[in-house]
């Protein structure tokens, strides 16, 4: 996978985007931008449904022809059964090893495709190899490949049974935290490891992660597909067209959208795609056409999890991580899957992932509870005098009140000096002995010095009343962009938290040109709440009134007369 490659494949893709074909509803959700293979319509390639199930043998419609390659053997090895899908490049069959009837999945590149596009072939080939080569059990095993007498090139792969993961988040959304946690870094692993070998998958979805039973452990990841998304055919501009694959529109990356050149933090971004789907229960971004989801993808920043489903349902830490992976920037995403995982086993530890404080700092709209860090355990506010300071008796305080007393005792001597030189000189009225007699006026006096003590006694401040209660209130809008105003106070675009003291609701006003503005009452008796803009009715421009012809105008006449007089 050179860059080379890269470049050439991203402008294989842009291409892709051509007007007459972008504005295309997708079929469905998950409907590749360009078809590739669709087993059974859910891109199960490779795979039977269910634990230890056999799969089901599809039933061709009436009329269909009949598979050249059910029934036969290839290679004198494997011996063709059934079809578990096909698409657009080729076909996936169902083949047991006639030496040790192990069950195995062979993908058939088509034959005219392969005949007529050498490169083609080599890279299907290339890719078979590298994904062969990644060795990481998350990684679908790739034990063989070759060509059949009719041109067609074939790769043989394990055969899984299980359940894709589009299939489990169609029984079951959202799942839970500890589930999301489990299957998200197996992924990851799977991915690091293609990663170190210089591939990137590019096409990360739920239809390519399988997730199947292996020995006692249950939703144990293989991740499907690596090479074939790698894959682009010349010629033709529709963004179906059949056999160049290029992604998924719900799981491109901004820059993989743009049609610029891409590496491993696209896998990134798709799998923090695929951690909100599996946390919130829908994608980040929808459209009615590919491109509207792609532009998306490029400029619209997704709405936080924790205001679409149950804040406890999902903790702050894994929110964190899943909005860093959707950074629209690659240097703001996590720069390797060895840092996701890391952060990842940090929330699965009870401790606090390194994306929440970045997440934090990055966006005042991402917040978290009061008591997010304290019900971590982490550590409490240092004191600011140590412990061992704060026990020892106040002898300072005892040798500070003497030095004072001492003072004041000298300065009452220096007075009373002073006083006598003034006095009249007559030898009887000077004796000295008069002097100390204020002496003991400083004593009894200073005393009370410690009296600053009880001045110290505003403690009773501490029995200020209590502050109220503050709720905090996540406030979303319809549509996103609408402005909240609290007074003249502009609060900025939902979705938001704002704090409501107890008892003392909070009045804002929802703005957005080209809508109604709606003021609404927070009172904090809900965590949640979305307010929708009704648009307003556009009116026609009245008509002006018809202006009658003064007499002598020369209507009616061959004079030419200006109307607008």
């Amino acid at each position: 996978m050179t860059e080379a490659r890269e470049t050439n494949d991203a402008k294989d893709a842009s291409m892709e985007s051509s007007s007459d074909s972008a504005n295309a509803p997708p079929s469905s959700k998950r409907t590749e931008v360009i078809s590739g293979f669709h087993p059974r319509g859910e891109g199960e390639s490779a795979v039977g449904e269910g634990h230890g199930a056999s799969p089901s043998i599809p039933v061709p419609p009436p009329g269909a022809a009949p598979d050249p390659y059910v029934g036969t053997t290839i290679d004198g090895r494997y011996k063709i059964e059934a079809v578990l899908g096909e698409g657009g490049m080729g076909v996936v069959y169902l083949a047991r090893h006639k030496a040790i009837g192990k069950k195995m999945a062979i993908k058939v590149l088509r034959a005219e495709m392969a005949r007529s596009n050498g490169e083609l072939t080599s890279r299907f080939l290339q890719e078979a190899q590298a994904a062969s080569s990644i060795g990481n059990p998350h990684i679908i095993d790739i034990s063989d490949f070759g060509e059949l007498p009719d041109g067609s090139t074939y790769f043989v792969m394990e055969h899984l049974e299980g359940l894709t993961l589009s299939k489990v988040l169609e029984q079951s959304k959202p799942l839970p935290v500890d589930r999301i946690c489990h299957i998200a870094k197996q992924i990851a692993d799977g991915v690091a490891a293609a990663h170190r070998s210089g591939i990137v998958h590019r096409d990360l979805k739920p239809d390519n992660i399988f997730l199947i039973r292996h020995g006692t452990q249950e939703d144990f990841v293989k991740i499907l597909d690596f090479g074939i998304a790698k894959v682009s055919t010349s010629g033709g501009s529709k963004l179906t067209r059949a056999g160049a694959i290029f992604g998924t529109p719900h799981y491109m990356s901004p820059e993989q959208a743009a049609g610029s050149t891409v590496d491993s933090r696209t896998d990134i971004y798709a799998l923090g795609v695929i951690l909100y789907e599996m946390a919130s229960g829908q994608v980040p971004f929808d459209a009615d056409n590919y491109m509207g989801i792609l532009t998306q993808h490029m400029y619209k920043a997704p709405v936080p999890i924790r205001a679409l489903v149950p804040a406890r349902d999902v903790p702050p830490g894994l929110e964190a991580i899943i909005l860093k992976c959707l950074s629209k920037k690659p240097e703001h995403r996590y720069q390797t899957m060895e840092e996701l995982i890391a952060d990842f086993d940090k929330l699965t530890q009870g401790q606090v992932p390194d994306a929440v404080a970045e997440m934090m700092a990055r966006s005042g709209s991402f917040n978290v509870p009061a008591d997010f860090f304290t019900e971590r355990g982490m550590p409490g506010p240092v004191p600011a005098t140590p412990p061992e300071l704060r026990k020892r008796k106040p002898w300072g305080i005892y040798a500070g009140v003497a030095g004072v007393l001492a003072a004041v005792g000298i300065v009452v001597a220096i007075f009373a000096q002073s006083s006598s030189g003034t006095a009249s000189p007559s030898p009887p009225v000077q004796p000295v002995a008069r002097a100390p007699e204020p002496a003991p006026t400083p004593v009894p006096s200073p005393t009370p010095a410690p009296a600053p003590e009880p001045s110290a006694a505003p403690q009773p401040a501490a029995e200020a009343p209590p502050q109220p209660k503050l709720s905090r209130v996540l406030f979303a809008t319809e549509p996103l962009d609408a402005v909240v105003f609290r007074g003249d106070e502009e609060l900025g675009s939902g979705p938001l938290t704002i704090e409501v003291a107890e008892n003392q609701p909070v009045e804002v006003e929802v703005r957005r040109e080209g809508y109604k503005t709606k003021k609404v009452t927070v009172d904090g008796s809900e965590e949640r709440m979305t307010v929708k803009l009704e648009k307003k009715k556009v009116q026609a421009p009245a008509k002006a009134p018809r202006r009658k012809a003064p007499s002598g105008s020369g209507l009616g006449t061959t004079e030419i007369v200006n109307p607008w007089r």
